[in-house]
């Protein structure tokens, strides 16, 4: 999984192919085995059925056998609780931890593996027989889901790159198959084809995308990112750490005289041949190193002598192989765990890697081996949490296996910022009362600065989930798992500075190893580590200082209906999953606006509990009175995606297991639903209608794209004739102008309907960035320019429709992290956070802004907030006037608000 230590805000915003889920959880919260879940509101759907999360003391004695055979036996004798046939139940591994074992079983459905769903049984040994003590995980226990696809696996993986734009731009892009999957839902399930694609967006973002294609509609279900021995003898040598400190090596030397850094001397080695393993990729893109097995021309760090300096200083080659040695014997020596998996692997390590041929400002756990760039030019295997972090990644990953998204996703970082802390605390004697104890990443900058001022986070940040979790959108940050880590992670470390420090790192362990699950969430970490002290005999007052950690931040069953919701506007759509980000460029706002009338185009890709259509659109008015209600476009076996509005009708994307077209509803979407184009031999998308005009990009079975016009008449024109490959993305439509972006991405085109001519102009800047938004006025064109790697690496440019020579940079908005925007001929709006919020601090939350479009256009802009809501506002949408909607994510879900003016001040 991409579990990397800094997530790079501006590359997900901008173009980074983002994870499809919203709202607080996953999945809809399972019920505790003593709780009744509660009634769904009015209007709602009830949640799919699940199994307990949490069950204790259901056996009264203790059981024959091996624990995977008493804890099969288990579940069968109380298949009235948990309501999965045990033949579902496949064992997916088995651990030991002293005198508890742990059995995780993965959940099939007709042999297709669930999505996420497992469940781990604890069994602790009384004699020759096993005593089950508790039972925790996900299971669901109303799958009905036929198996059988209705669209094959060679079109599900073509539509991946017709549907997602993003996709399409990955560079050296890789597509591997995974099979069937089903996805629950509360119908009964769906059946999607998994297909995981790695490689590079043109900006440096990475891809290890893991994406779910519906077998039933052919539709992107689910997708989200994932980016997380020698002819020799043990020799000692000396290496010069980055701060300028000599410190011992151990490593291997070969028969020619020369060291390598191989360290064979840990307690694996003689038992599994494993070793710490340190290479170098000088300079080599990190694109060509992560994923797999370190390649063949990535060579392990080698000196002609005993001495390990100077070029290996300052790849990161020498921290990185000596704090990776901690971070083994602390596991070893401390938890009893060997090595990443458990089972004595070896440790990989690669430094020194580049994007584009500057520094990579990032570390990550990849699935097989940690990787490591510069930040300033400072590597960042110099700091033993960062390294302690991504090595827990592995160990996660290899235990609870936390999906990286949402909360899932958050307890993933917080694992990995408590043990990481929790080494370096120990190696540098830190005493858990000093109030930099907390602090993650505070070395990076070599003693340049303050040890507050560097650090990415703290633990230490004392915030609650009732008042401070932000269920953000997962086109930033996977839904929020950097930004909200600190609650959870903040909880593990207050426990850790109550007790024994020693007795809370067995305690966090066992949770992750034996009791968590890929899809548990903030209130299962709480019952986690509740029933790992007690299963280690800890003492009532230990037991009662976890109580008290996880009561000061705020979980607890049912936390997320306590927050209030602090939105200053109206509600329209409300816990809503915005299309936009599981189709790549597709609809990036939070809605389509056309006088009085609004579309929302939404899904449920990943908040499966409302049970109704995947993908749909809701039309209303925002004059609409008491009682009257929205219109909602929906079908059972189709995915409806795009929505545009002209004065008469709703254009949308429909996608059905036998193709993709544009269809359309008339009485501003009130109509019935009719097809306009829908050709066997392409699959049409991103419709877009003025004056009952439209236009669409056509993509041919031979990949060739291209921009068709359908006039009001019914005739219809191809405005990219040319022959060849072609890319077309981003299409906008106003006053009888369409504009596109094309070419590599870099390229921005425009049309006029009533000549027939076509103009081209390549934004600034172009070798390393790409055009991730296009916008319309009566009179000039907008788009969003990401950079990699520059100072202000986002920013918006315009042109004249009538020539686009003259484009220009905007002053403002320019900004490392830059959302989407939104531009009628009166009024600009775009949103951005700051600093820290792009690092993933939760103090950055991102806002809304407008100004209007003459000043900025001329450079003499003063923005004001577009509302004083405390949450996250995204995907902002203009109509006429100072008509505003947004996504909004100050309740316990995220959701579409509007107001008919901006705010004027707010409080700061």
């Amino acid at each position: 999984m991409t579990k990397r230590f800094k997530r790079p805000i501006r590359q997900v915003v901008a173009a980074g192919v983002v994870a499809a889920a919203t709202g607080t959880a996953l999945l809809a919260g399972p019920a505790w085995a003593a709780d009744t879940p509660p009634a769904p509101e009015p209007g709602t759907q009830s949640p799919a059925p699940v199994a307990p999360a949490l069950t204790q003391g259901l056996d009264k004695a203790p059981r024959a056998g091996t624990p995977a055979q008493a804890a099969r036996a288990h579940l069968a004798d109380h298949q009235d609780t948990y309501k999965v046939p045990v033949s579902d139940l496949k064992t997916a591994r088995t651990t030991k931890d002293g005198a508890q074992t742990s059995v995780r079983f993965r959940q099939l459905h007709d042999g297709i593996p669930v999505f996420g769903a497992e469940y781990a049984v604890q069994t602790e040994t009384a004699g020759d027989e096993q005593r089950v003590t508790s039972a925790t995980g996900t299971l669901y226990t109303a799958l009905t889901v036929s198996t059988t696809p209705k669209v094959d696996e060679t079109t599900a993986r073509k539509r991946l790159f017709s549907l997602d734009s993003r996709l399409r731009g990955v560079e050296g892009a890789t597509t591997s198959a995974h099979g069937l999957t089903v996805l629950p839902d509360a119908r009964g399930g769906r059946l999607a084809w998994h297909f995981t694609v790695t490689g590079a967006h043109r900006d440096g973002s990475p891809v290890r995308q893991e994406a779910y294609v519906d077998a039933r509609v052919g539709g992107i279900a689910l997708s989200y990112n994932n980016i997380d021995s020698a002819d020799a003898a043990p020799a000692q040598a000396t290496g010069v750490r980055v701060d300028g400190t000599d410190v011992r090596l151990e490593a291997d030397k070969a028969a020619d005289g020369s060291y390598t850094l191989v360290d064979s001397t840990r307690a694996m080695y003689p038992v599994t041949g494993g070793q710490i393993r340190t290479y170098d990729a000088r300079r080599k893109s990190y694109l060509d190193v992560a994923g797999g097995p370190v390649p063949d021309d990535v060579p392990l760090v080698t000196s002609a002598t005993d001495r390990f300096d100077g070029a290996d200083t300052s790849s990161g080659a020498v921290d990185a192989h000596v704090n990776a040695a901690k971070v083994y014997e602390f596991y070893k020596n401390e938890i009893g765990r060997d090595g990443i998996d458990g089972k004595g692997g070896s440790v990989h390590s690669v430094v020194n890697v580049a994007s584009n041929g500057k520094d990579y400002a990032n570390a990550f756990w990849d699935g097989s081996k940690m990787v490591y760039g510069h930040m300033d030019g400072v590597p960042l295997s110099v700091g033993l949490d960062v390294v302690g972090h991504e090595m827990t990644h592995g160990v996660t990953e290899h235990s609870a296996g936390l999906v990286y998204l949402n909360q899932s996703g958050a307890l993933n970082e917080a694992i990995s910022d408590y043990f990481g802390n929790a080494m370096e605390t120990a190696d540098k004697g830190v005493a858990m009362d000093d109030p930099k104890s907390g602090l993650i990443g505070e070395y990076l900058c070599n003693g340049t600065k303050p040890l507050e001022e560097c650090a990415l986070r703290d633990l230490n940040d004392g915030r609650s989930a009732q008042k401070d979790f932000e269920p953000i959108p997962l086109d930033i940050d996977n839904g929020g798992v950097h930004y909200n880590s600190t609650i959870v992670g903040g909880a593990l470390w207050d426990l850790r500075k109550a007790i024994d420090p020693k007795v809370a790192d067995r305690i966090v362990y066992r949770a992750a190893q034996n009791y968590l699950t890929p899809l548990s969430g903030f209130t299962d970490m709480r019952g986690a580590v509740t029933l790992a002290a007690k299963s280690l005999k800890v003492t009532d007052a230990q037991l009662a200082a976890v109580t008290e950690a996880f009561d000061a931040h705020g979980i607890e069953q049912g936390w997320e209906q306590q927050g209030a919701n602090r939105a200053d506007g109206t509600t329209i759509g409300a816990d809503v999953l915005p299309a936009y980000e599981v189709y790549g460029g597709i609809d990036e706002q939070a809605a389509q606006i056309s006088g009085d009338v609004y579309a929302i185009g939404h899904g449920d890709a990943v908040a499966w509990d409302r049970g109704g259509a995947a993908f749909g659109i809701t039309v209303g008015r925002f004059s609409k009175q008491d009682g009257e209600s929205d219109h909602e476009l929906a079908q059972d076996d189709a995915y409806l995606i795009d929505p545009s509005l002209d004065k008469d009708r709703v254009v949308l994307t429909r996608i059905t297991a036998d193709g993709i077209g544009v269809y359309g509803a008339g009485d501003k979407g009130q109509g019935e639903l009719r097809k306009i184009v829908d050709t066997p031999d392409a699959d049409e998308t991103e419709p877009v209608t003025e004056n009952g005009a439209l236009a669409y990009i056509s993509t041919t079975a031979d990949g060739e794209q291209d921009v068709m016009l359908r006039k009001a008449d019914g005739t219809t024109v191809n405005v990219t004739p040319q022959a060849g490959d072609t890319y077309a993305a981003r299409l906008a439509m106003k006053n009888g102008t369409i504009a596109w972006t094309g070419g590599d991405g870099t390229w921005l085109f425009t049309y006029d309907i009533a000549t027939g001519t076509t103009q081209s102009k390549r934004m600034s800047g172009f070798l390393f960035g790409q055009i991730t938004d296009v916008q319309l006025t009566s009179d000039r064109v907008f788009f969003r320019n990401s950079q990699a790697f520059l100072l202000s690496s986002q920013s918006v440019e315009t042109a004249p429709v009538a020539d686009l020579t003259q484009m220009k940079k905007l002053r403002a908005p320019s900004s490392l992290y830059l959302g989407q925007f939104s531009v009628t001929d009166d009024w600009f709006a775009y949103s951005s956070t700051d600093f820290w919020g792009g690092l993933g601090s939760w103090s950055g939350a991102w806002k809304a802004k407008v100004a209007p479009t003459a000043d900025v256009v001329d450079g003499t802009a003063a923005y004001q907030r577009v509302s004083c809501s405390s949450g996250t506002q995204l995907a902002p949408s203009l109509g006429s006037g100072q008509r505003v909607a947004w996504l909004d994510t100050s309740a316990a879900a995220t959701d579409v608000v509007t107001r008919g003016t901006f705010a004027d001040t707010c409080e700061q």
